[in-house]
């Protein structure tokens, strides 16, 4: 089982991997779960559901083979333009981009409105779950207590859970000067391969568990993205969305992280400091950090290696005489740095998750 939380992407996901490039006949399964007692942390809001509902959407269609397009067609056959930016620019256009998305029916992902533990223990009173396989997230205190509970479920039930590093924290690191040693180790490990169409196909075709014809009967199964505004756990005043917030899914993570090493980051140290220049000098890359939309890894090792070719590039044109202070490189540097202090503080909170609710 492989169990979806904050990490809607295809590549470098080692769960989704393993089980796409796994030999044998042994059956998966690919869940996500709008969990209760996580959409009524007090900070959801209706946006971040819509922004996980395209990253799931955009998920769905590449583990079917399919191209994840913004290009949607409505009711009435009239096309959405493509998102200005990433961005959702006004009411208009979001209720047509949502009418979009909450027409998608899931084919590959299970999603499930259901409480984790309880629903794992559903399916495997059906078909017994051999392994559950996940990303390890560093989350607020009821995402901790929640991941406490499903691993007492799988004690109790003898079902091995492995959780995969994806932000370069150690969970129960002993002594907090070893974070830097971790987390350069955690960069220096292979991108994990993302599976080929043929892997998926494979996947799909003999190995995805079709819950319908094993009778296995799930609580709160959804066939199409649930909307926030039905979400009772989610205050009312914050079911809404928010316009000109950007758009979900890892077509868009990479797609703006793609702009951002082409030339929006050339500016990227000198244009972050005012909110006039940051909306595009910026990384815009907030969102789909946190939601797993894009990998850390891939981020820190693809800019790492644009620096490595700024700087040939600058060797060949000045020969021995090398630009000081170059603009690029320095933007890039930069960012480096602030990709790294992300999970030193993501990695203080996880030691120290009274941070939380304590002032310090």
């Amino acid at each position: 089982l492989v169990w979806l939380k904050k990490d809607l992407r295809l590549h470098d996901h080692s769960p989704l991997s393993l089980v796409a490039r796994e030999g044998g006949n042994r059956q998966c399964i690919i869940i996500y779960l709008y969990e209760p007692d996580q959409l009524g942390e007090k900070t959801v809001h209706g946006s971040h559901v819509a922004f996980v509902n395209e990253g799931l959407v955009d998920l769905d269609l590449k583990l079917l083979g399919e191209e994840h397009t913004i290009l949607c067609k409505t009711e009435n056959g009239a096309t959405i333009p493509k998102l200005s930016g990433g961005r959702i620019n006004n009411q208009n256009h979001m209720q047509q981009v949502s009418e979009a998305i909450y027409r998608h029916e899931f084919k590959c992902i299970t999603v499930c409105h259901a409480g984790a533990a309880f629903t794992f223990s559903s399916i495997h009173k059906k078909r017994p779950i051999h392994q559950i396989l996940c990303h390890m997230e560093s989350g607020h205190l009821k995402s901790f207590s929640r991941d406490k509970q499903v691993r007492r479920w799988c004690r109790a039930n003898n079902v091995p859970i492995r959780e995969f590093d994806q932000t370069g924290v150690t969970r129960c690191l002993q002594n907090r000067d070893d974070f830097s040693k971790k987390f350069h180790k955690f960069l220096n490990q292979k991108i994990v391969e993302t599976p080929t169409a043929s892997e998926l196909a494979q996947m799909r075709q003999s190995r995805l568990l079709d819950l319908e014809k094993e009778h296995i009967k799930l609580h709160g199964k959804c066939n199409t993205p649930m909307n926030p505004t039905d979400l009772c756990e989610i205050p009312i005043e914050h079911r809404g969305d928010r316009i000109e917030r950007q758009y979900g899914g890892e077509t868009k993570a990479l797609e703006t992280f793609n702009s951002f090493l082409s030339h929006r980051g050339a500016n990227y140290s000198y244009g972050i400091s005012s909110p006039n220049t940051s909306w595009t000098t910026g990384s815009r890359l907030s969102p789909y950090l946190t939601w797993g939309n894009i990998s850390l890894r891939y981020v820190i090792v693809a800019t790492r290696e644009k620096q490595e070719e700024l700087r040939a590039a600058q060797k060949k044109k000045s020969g021995s005489n090398p630009v000081k202070n170059n603009p690029w490189l320095r933007s890039l540097a930069s960012f480096q740095s602030r990709m790294h202090w992300r999970s030193h503080f993501i990695q203080k909170l996880e030691t120290q998750p009274s941070l939380e609710c304590q002032d310090q």
